[in-house]
């Protein structure tokens, strides 16, 4: 179980990764897919862009992940976590997250 600084710290690292924070953010894919947003949610099995029958596990366009309101994105973003690869799905946590300290991401905030 994650503690709520934990996974806050876990969203700071993965977005920070994923997109400089850019909530508009959108990485276009040779095979005509899209990551997209501040977590870069791919089009290929969680949103719904111009590909069809592609599986859309979040049930949302992938244009509701570039609101600056990240109410969506983080309701899409936990269902990626509740999957069996869970934060592996993104290279991002992989790569520069994955059993590092994130504390100093909240270093000289007051909680």
């Amino acid at each position: 179980v994650v503690s709520a600084l934990g996974a806050l710290l876990i969203r700071v690292c993965l977005a920070y990764f994923a997109s400089g924070f850019n909530t508009a953010a959108v990485d276009h894919e040779a095979d005509g897919s899209t990551n997209n947003g501040i977590f870069q949610i791919s089009s290929r099995r969680w949103c719904r862009n111009l590909t069809p029958n592609a599986p859309n596990v979040c049930q949302m366009y992938c244009s509701d992940l570039l609101n600056p309101n990240l109410k969506d994105t983080v309701i899409c973003a936990m269902k990626i976590t509740q999957e069996p690869q869970g934060l592996g799905y993104w290279e991002a946590w992989r790569h520069h997250c994955q059993g590092k300290d994130l504390t100093d991401w909240v270093d000289g905030c007051d909680f």
